[in-house]
């Protein structure tokens, strides 16, 4: 598959995703509950949420690949930091079975930004043959 292609695929992907475990926390009953907002996490703000992370994820990894030497290596550590980082929203916004499911949330959308994305970098920095004046 081309890379751009993977990447609008990935964009789709991810908040599809992302939305399906979202009916399926719901389907098992369970509330997300957050101390902020509305105090509830729809099927809107699920869909929202991973439509922009999908976005900051293209940026980062076209970044990536134009500037420096090893991306899927820069991307494998980036993404883990992120998706790390992402664990303190639910840890200190949402209690009990609304924090665990929040947290699948974010591991499944994350999964699908991780693997889409990274999936279109190069282990090395492709240099181009031609003059930098060219």
């Amino acid at each position: 598959m081309h890379r751009n292609s993977r990447r609008i695929a990935t964009l789709v992907l991810a908040p599809t995703a992302a939305l399906g475990a979202w009916a399926l926390i719901r389907l098992l009953g369970v509330d997300l509950v957050v101390s902020t907002g509305s105090g509830t996490v729809g099927a809107a703000d699920v869909v929202f949420a991973a439509v922009v992370v999908s976005l900051l994820a293209w940026i980062v990894a076209g970044r990536l690949e134009r500037h420096v030497q090893h991306p899927r290596r820069w991307w494998a550590f980036l993404t883990s930091t992120g998706l790390s980082v992402s664990m303190l929203g639910p840890s200190y916004l949402a209690d009990g079975s609304s924090a665990v499911a929040l947290i699948c949330l974010h591991f499944v959308t994350a999964a699908v930004v991780i693997a889409g994305f990274g999936g279109t970098l190069p282990w090395r920095e492709v240099r181009s043959t031609e003059p930098h004046g060219a």
